[in-house]
């Protein structure tokens, strides 16, 4: 099982009218093993990894409809279980996210999985950790080399992630303020790892950082003095910049 392509999406998309990330999942000789043949084992080790799982609707719309896919007939494949692990990733971690969808991608045994992300890093990282839990609740003979370390711990692996998150999450001011937008229908944009953030889009958009409104200088004058962010945001906007490094020895 490997990952052979992803696409961030940051606003409406084919696949949605929020951001979500798109991954082109290649399951290999996994193919034939969908969740009810691999057994109980996997199943229920999966679900005592994750206990929300139990909660995830699925197509039947209600919660433990997602339990009943692993188990029913002959279960579903992995790269659907790589979606709701994904999203289920996110909320431990305190999202809120929902959405996700699986379709064969028109070749044997590979996959476009959708789902949706609250912030980049951390939906991206979501997704990785998500194929190296699914891995480890494999059998010897059907994991992957090269993804799992030798010394991964499921506990160690998920208490990280959760830090990870945390650490990228908005600040209580810029939060409350994005989450009042969302509720009148204003899409906002993360621009950088800290609290500036885009709402709106063209001659309506406005610029927050923290409590700090894009009608004062002041968030042009931080900006200004950041050469890293500066000359990232110029890049993003497709202006010729000078690729940069710091380096603090001659060696380097």
């Amino acid at each position: 099982m490997r990952i052979l392509d992803r696409s961030v999406y940051v606003g409406p998309s084919l696949y949605a009218h929020f951001p979500v990330i798109r991954l082109e999942l290649d399951l290999g000789e996994l193919e034939n093993w969908p969740s009810a043949r691999l057994g109980s084992a996997f199943i229920d080790g999966l679900l005592q990894a994750l206990p929300g799982l139990a909660e995830h609707g699925c197509s039947y719309g209600e919660p433990g409809g997602f339990v009943r896919r692993l188990r029913e007939d002959e279960g579903t494949w992995l790269g659907h279980v790589l979606e709701h692990v994904a999203i289920e990733l996110q909320n431990v971690a305190g999202e809120q996210v929902t959405f996700g969808k699986t379709r064969g991608a028109g070749k044997p045994g590979v996959y476009t999985v959708v789902y949706e992300y609250a912030q980049r890093e951390e939906g991206i990282e979501a997704g990785e950790l998500a194929m190296r839990l699914l891995t480890s609740l494999l059998p010897q003979a059907l994991q992957t080399n090269g993804i799992l370390p030798a010394d991964w711990d499921w506990p160690i692996a998920r208490d990280e992630f959760i830090r990870y998150a945390q650490r990228r999450a908005l600040g209580p001011s810029t939060a409350s303020l994005v989450h009042a937008a969302e509720q009148r229908n204003i899409p906002w944009l993360r621009l950088n790892s800290q609290s500036l953030v885009q709402l709106g889009y063209g001659k309506y958009q406005q610029r927050i950082q923290a409590t700090v409104t894009g009608r004062t200088p002041y968030i042009a004058v931080q900006l200004a003095s950041d050469k890293d962010e500066t000359n990232r945001i110029l890049h993003s906007l497709g202006l010729p910049v000078p690729r940069q490094v710091l380096v603090e020895q001659q060696s380097d």
